[in-house]
């Protein structure tokens, strides 16, 4: 897990109400993407699709190590990260469905667990407090692992022949990073909810 840590130091910045950061410049660039993302799925411009998921999944992690490293910690940039995380998860996975390359249910996984941590969050607000727990490593690494999932499935279809086709060792490594993560995914709901539960105590 020491990877989501790189680039952090011993004596951490302090966090900034600072709106132009590398970083969130970085999670506004994603989330503008997003749409020509969904475009190319439909479309049938696959290698597009391709090249522009792997730049948003590695800037993902890039912007972390960036605001870690260099002090550009910012409040904003706290909420734009894993917006632009969920955002990706429905815009693309719609997109997904819509190509044929995985079948709704993978999607609607996705988007019940957000929902539900969206609600847990909501409970948090009106108990008054005033900041919500952060990120656990085994969400981190949830995320990351899902955000690669997409993109693998997507080079199955590319390398094989077509949506319908996908190349089988690409394909069946892309479901099982699905399905390994979603499970961590579900997981990490649960230890949110266990802090609203220990806090309402």
């Amino acid at each position: 897990m020491r990877i989501f840590d790189i680039g952090t130091k011993d004596d951490p910045g302090e966090v900034t109400n600072r709106v132009l950061t590398v970083p969130n410049l970085l999670s506004f660039a994603r989330i503008a993407v997003l749409p020509i993302i969904y475009l190319d799925l439909v479309d049938d411009r696959l290698l597009r699709a391709f090249v522009l998921l792997v730049i948003f999944a590695a800037t993902d992690w890039l912007d972390g190590y960036i605001a870690r490293r260099f002090d550009q910690v910012s409040k904003l940039g706290a909420l734009l990260d894993p917006i632009s995380d969920r955002v990706l998860f429905v815009v693309v996975g719609i997109g997904f469905v819509v190509a044929g390359i995985v079948p709704l249910w993978v999607v609607l996984l996705l988007i019940a667990r957000d929902l539900a941590v969206m609600l847990v969050g909501g409970v948090l607000l009106l108990k008054g407090r005033s900041q919500l727990p952060e990120v656990t490593r085994i969400g981190k690494a949830a995320t990351f692992g899902l955000m690669w999932a997409f993109p693998t499935w997507l080079l199955a279809a590319i390398v094989g022949d077509g949506p319908s086709d996908p190349q089988p060792v690409l394909n069946v490594l892309a479901w099982g990073t699905y399905l390994i993560n979603i499970g961590l995914y579900y997981l990490a709901a649960v230890g949110y909810a266990r802090t609203v539960f220990r806090s309402g105590r």
